[in-house]
């Protein structure tokens, strides 16, 4: 295997998924030279996350793809509650500050085939497929790294290493930062269908005291289905749980992705190791019920380019800079992890229905719908 030594650049992005491209992006725009390695060969197809909330909605704007984005979603400004098939209120969305008062709802795999586009825009060739990190290093001035691609072993040399590569990530385990959780004793299972329902743009919730079923609109007519299920990933089965629990029949033969998942929970010690930085799911993993995950990573991904930038022009490192950004944004990631865990407890199935039923009451009623029509959409 040959090697290619001194590639330098002032920053080293580990990761091309979307929080990755969108970090490239900020500093790109900075004129702040950047690289951005990548392990997979080819964009993922799976639809994995599907919300983006207002704040992140916003940070997109911030590298011109906001109208693009929204140009190729499902604007969600209302959510029905239900009580088994008994609709219980609905919780607006359309109060809450502008100027996007609504939920995206668009496929992960969409997503960051247009943060991946205006990266080429930006910076052709910044994004490099194929790179599988083999160490990491540091000194006083430099971060060190090297990847393995295609025949070659490549050194890269950097001012800033950032990680956003993910749960499993090589970058954060490279530097020895403890990450700490587990899973949670909850099982689901989520599949895209034909949207054959009423609800049209609408994101619908069913409590049942046999788990909930969540509902949520995607482009091209199609609808994400989530369960509270320890049962099989098949689209019939999943079928058959909606309607028993729903009333809304689903045809299973318009399944185009079925999965299960059991949530997780961890969160790194640090965020900040001298001139290693971790950003997004590398740092903290949260619920994926109430679709926070990665407009979290977007917004450490927003305060970690403006410490970079800062310390880039003055040329120093700047360690109590990034101890807050550390502080600040695993504070951030506590917060949604809270924020999930009450979406998976009212969820449960239910000791007590009627307790669940009076509380969903709650939520579509003022004063309280403001309240959680702005937590559900993380503001504030």
């Amino acid at each position: 295997m040959g090697s290619v030594i001194a590639n330098t650049t002032d920053v080293l992005i580990v990761g091309g998924g979307p929080v990755g491209m969108y970090l490239a992006c900020l500093l790109i725009q900075q004129n702040i030279g950047c690289v951005v390695l990548e392990k997979r060969i080819d964009p993922s197809t799976h639809s994995r996350s599907i919300g983006i909330h207002p704040p992140a909605l916003r940070s997109l704007s911030l590298i011109g793809i906001a109208d693009d984005v929204i140009a190729h979603s499902i604007r969600i400004r209302t959510g029905r509650v239900f009580s088994g098939p008994d609709l219980l209120g609905k919780l607006f969305l359309d109060g809450c500050p502008p100027p996007f008062p609504f939920v995206l709802s668009i496929p992960q795999y969409r997503t960051e085939a247009i943060l991946e586009s205006r990266l080429n825009q930006l910076s052709p060739g910044c994004l490099i497929r194929g790179a599988d990190v083999v160490s990491t290093g540091q000194s006083e001035d430099t971060a060190t790294l090297v990847a393995s691609f295609a025949s070659q072993t490549i050194s890269y040399q950097a001012k800033f290493v950032v990680g956003c590569d993910g749960f499993r990530s090589g970058v954060r385990e490279g530097s020895s930062v403890p990450f700490v959780g587990s899973a949670y004793d909850d099982a689901y299972l989520m599949g895209d269908f034909d949207d054959e329902t009423p609800f049209g743009s609408d994101a619908a919730i069913f409590l049942s005291p046999r788990g909930v079923v969540e509902s949520f609109p995607l482009p091209g007519g199609k609808r994400r289905w989530v369960v509270w299920s320890a049962a099989e990933a098949a689209p019939e089965k999943l079928a058959e749980i909606v309607l028993s629990r729903t009333n809304c029949p689903i045809r299973s033969d318009s399944c185009t992705m079925i999965s299960a998942f059991t949530p997780d929970h961890y969160q790194a010690d640090t965020m900040a190791v001298g001139r290693v930085i971790l950003a997004g799911d590398s740092a903290h993993v949260i619920s994926p019920i109430g679709g926070q995950g990665m407009n979290l990573g977007w917004l450490d991904a927003m305060y970690v380019a403006r410490v970079i930038s800062k310390c880039l022009q003055e040329d120093e490192l700047h360690p109590p800079l990034l101890r807050e950004y550390s502080r600040v944004r695993l504070k951030a990631a506590a917060r949604a992890r809270r924020r999930a865990e009450f979406n998976m407890w009212m969820g449960r199935p239910a000791r007590v229905p009627a307790l669940n039923t009076h509380i969903a009451k709650l939520i579509t009623k003022r004063p309280f719908a403001g309240y959680f029509a702005r937590r559900f959409t993380m503001q504030g």
